[in-house]
């Protein structure tokens, strides 16, 4: 039989694990912190299962949806979102015609004189890309100041790959009809546990053979092949032989331990959870900030994705920052009443998380 070594045990480690094993191999994994499940763990605060950050369930391969579906209890949404443009609420995914409506006069005739005269530019930049669809003032508008704030860089810098995975349109004719791939009017989310019972239910099926607090040191090769995973657990070194290896943990990280320096650079998140004294905060899943001068991404409503056990008479919201700030909790404060969205003196308590490794930034 077949030694397989799985490095993390998130969502992708998990999953490869039970697989694997369902298939005759001998698998084990590794996981570095007590706890399983990466950035897709949730855990529970104030009565309330919480995930790092918002997330959900949607997938085109009806293969790996009725895999998770037979996994865990789901219940099919809805989607229910909006994002926040020059101070309004508008609809998401964007409607052009909800869009221009909303907008002062002023910014709406520029979104439509500029995507009328969109320039024809060499794509070679995720801001070039969006400039040849949308034009020179959605661009200013959103494209910019958001991709700015999420990862620290000028669309410019980012790598037009990256582009067409997130802008599979043709242009506005497109995000008018919904023909892009990434629109999505459903999703599926755990009737229970956060989005983080999936993974507890791929690690209820492999629990024997997962090592914790297990931090993996390097791997011994011979002729170009992985032979062994070194690592430490509870102060002491140890040594795994084995046939293969799968590798979920960050590809710098991996990189390291081959001796090989990967210039991808990770852009941390801060998550700020705030519990509020009054039933409910927002009708959506989840509300976009597209102001650049707004240091929030997205915010996201637990008791909306699951209302089953919840306390009623109350509420918690996560905002995910990736922007530069000395304060998040406090700048967060500020964004939810200049958007009047709540005020500080509903807040009963607040949690921040860090991730170093938050979202990969695929620069030019």
């Amino acid at each position: 039989m077949e030694r397989v070594a799985i490095l993390g045990a998130g969502a992708s480690g998990l999953s490869s694990a039970a697989l694997l094993r369902e298939r005759g191999y001998e698998v084990t994994l590794f996981e570095a912190s007590n706890r399983i499940g990466g950035l897709a763990r949730s855990f529970e605060w104030h009565g309330f299962d919480c995930d790092i950050a918002p997330h959900r369930l949607f997938t085109h391969d009806r293969e790996a949806l009725d895999f998770l579906l037979r996994l865990v209890p789901m219940h099919k949404h809805r989607r229910r979102s909006s994002i926040f443009i020059a101070g309004k609420k508008v609809h998401d995914p964007v409607n052009p015609v909800d869009l221009i409506l909303r907008l002062p006069p002023r910014i709406s005739s520029r979104l439509v004189k500029d995507y009328l005269f969109k320039p024809r530019l060499p794509e070679e930049s995720f801001e070039n890309l969006a400039l040849n669809k949308f034009g020179r003032g959605l661009y200013d508008l959103f494209f910019e100041p958001y991709t700015r704030k999420m990862f620290g860089v000028s669309p410019a810098e980012i790598s037009v790959e990256w582009g067409r995975q997130k802008l599979r349109t043709s242009g506005l004719r497109d995000v008018f009809r919904r023909n892009s791939k990434i629109f999505f009017r459903h999703f599926y989310y755990p009737l229970q546990g956060g989005y983080g019972a999936i993974c507890q239910a791929l690690y209820d099926q492999v629990e024997d053979r997962v090592e914790l607090q297990a931090r993996v040191t390097g791997l011994e090769t011979t002729d170009g092949e992985v032979k062994a995973v070194n690592y430490e657990q509870e102060g002491a070194s140890h040594s795994f032989a084995c046939d293969r290896v799968v590798s979920t943990i960050p590809a710098t990280v991996l990189g390291s331990m081959l001796g090989h320096d990967f210039s991808l650079r990770f852009q941390p998140v801060t998550l700020v959870y705030l519990l509020f004294d009054k039933p409910s905060v927002m009708p959506y899943h989840w509300i976009y900030f597209g102001d650049g001068d707004v240091v929030i991404n997205r915010m996201a409503e637990f008791k909306n994705f699951a209302r089953g056990g919840v306390p009623e008479d109350r509420t918690v919201i996560v905002a995910e920052v990736t922007a530069a700030t000395d304060d998040p909790l406090g700048d967060v404060l500020g964004a939810f009443e200049r958007y009047n969205l709540a005020h500080r003196d509903e807040v009963l308590d607040s949690l921040q998380i860090h991730e170093s490794f938050g979202y990969p930034v695929y620069d030019r």
